[in-house]
């Protein structure tokens, strides 16, 4: 199972995007949504909601938060 780079969804490892840069490290797209997100316009997977990565954010944002309240 190989883990998209920007989505962090799972996904088998003949489907979807391959990426090889010249410095030898593979990048694994599972759709074209997350390529173009990446690759052509740049976006930042901490601030689009349906990824992986803002939930985990915003989790650790909370409990930050949770943590300062009770002080």
């Amino acid at each position: 199972m190989v883990k998209c780079i920007f989505c962090g969804k799972e996904g088998s490892s003949h489907k979807g995007v391959h990426l090889i840069n010249n410095d030898g490290s593979i990048s694994y797209f599972c759709s074209g949504k997350c390529r173009k997100n990446v690759l052509h316009l740049k976006r930042d997977k901490k601030k689009i909601k349906w990824t992986e990565a803002f939930h985990v954010t915003r989790e650790k944002a909370r409990a930050k938060e949770a943590i300062e309240k009770k002080k």
